[in-house]
C-alpha cells in the first residue's frame, strides 16, 4: 500500500481547482490495483452567486426579460431574497421571494403569470427537485447557500472506464463529496473504509485533478484543497 499526498498549492500548472500535480517518483501500476480518497480538505469560499450561475430569464405575456444577479456570497436567506428581489422587482407585477432556512427551500411568486425560460441561476435551481404550485409561482425544494451542495473530484488518468458514472455522463469521477460546511469553514471528507475504486494500468510522472459541481462545471474558487490518495 502506498499514499500520495496531493495539495493544489504544489501544482506545476493550472489553477487551484484544475491542476497538474508532479509526482516525486514515477508512478507505475499494473491492472488490479484499487484506490481511495481520504483527508480531503477544502476551505468553503465558493460564492453563492458567481459568473456561472448569475443569470435569469423570465417570460411574461410574450415579453422576455433577462437579468443578471450581483455576484457575491449569500450568508443567509434574507440576503438571497434581497439579491433576487433587486432583479425580479424591475419586471412587471408584485414579486414575493421567500427562502426557508429550515427546509432550505425557495418560493418565487408574482402577481402576474410568468415562466422561467432560461438563465444559469434557474438552470442550477432546476437541477434539483422543484415544482409549480400554479402559473404564478415556482417552488424549489433544495437551495443551499454554500454555493455548492456536492463536489466531484475527477482524474481521467486514474479512472477505470465503465466503473464510474458522474454528472453529464462523465467517467472520470473518483469520489463525490457532500458539502455540509458553511461559508468560511473547512469542508472535510473521507471515503468509507469499505469503498475503493479500481485503477487502470498506468505509468506517469504527473497526475491532473479537477473539482467539478453537479453540472460538471469546474468549481470557481481561489482556495487550494488537499487530499490523500491511497493505492492498494
Amino acid at each position: 500500500m502506498r499514499q500520495i499526498h496531493v495539495d493544489s498549492r504544489d501544482r506545476s500548472a493550472g489553477t487551484s481547482t484544475n491542476f497538474t500535480f508532479p509526482l516525486p517518483h514515477t508512478l507505475h501500476l499494473e491492472s488490479g490495483h484499487q484506490g481511495r480518497i481520504d483527508s480531503f480538505r477544502m476551505p468553503m469560499v465558493v460564492p453563492t452567486i458567481n459568473s456561472l450561475n448569475n443569470t435569469l430569464q423570465v417570460t411574461m405575456t410574450g415579453t422576455v426579460y433577462n437579468r443578471a444577479i450581483e455576484q457575491e456570497n449569500c450568508f443567509n436567506g434574507p440576503h438571497l431574497e434581497y439579491l433576487l428581489r433587486n432583479q425580479l422587482g424591475s419586471i412587471p407585477g408584485t414579486w414575493t421571494i421567500t427562502y426557508s432556512p429550515h427546509k432550505t427551500s425557495l418560493l418565487i411568486s408574482c402577481s402576474n403569470a410568468f415562466d422561467f425560460t432560461g438563465g444559469t441561476f434557474i438552470q442550477q435551481l432546476m437541477s434539483r427537485p422543484w415544482y409549480r404550485p400554479d402559473g404564478n409561482s415556482y417552488y424549489f425544494e433544495y437551495v443551499p447557500l454554500q454555493g455548492l451542495d456536492v463536489a466531484y473530484l475527477c482524474c481521467s488518468q486514474l479512472s477505470h472506464s465503465g466503473n464510474s458514472v458522474g454528472p453529464a455522463g462523465s467517467s472520470d469521477v473518483l469520489c463525490s463529496i457532500p458539502i455540509d460546511a458553511g461559508y468560511g469553514a473547512v469542508q472535510t471528507f473521507n471515503m468509507s473504509s469499505s469503498v475503493f475504486f479500481d485503477l487502470p494500468a498506468i505509468t506517469t510522472q504527473q497526475l491532473s485533478f479537477q473539482l467539478r459541481d453537479r453540472a460538471y462545471n469546474l468549481i470557481i474558487s481561489q482556495a487550494n484543497f488537499s487530499f490523500t490518495l491511497t493505492i492498494d
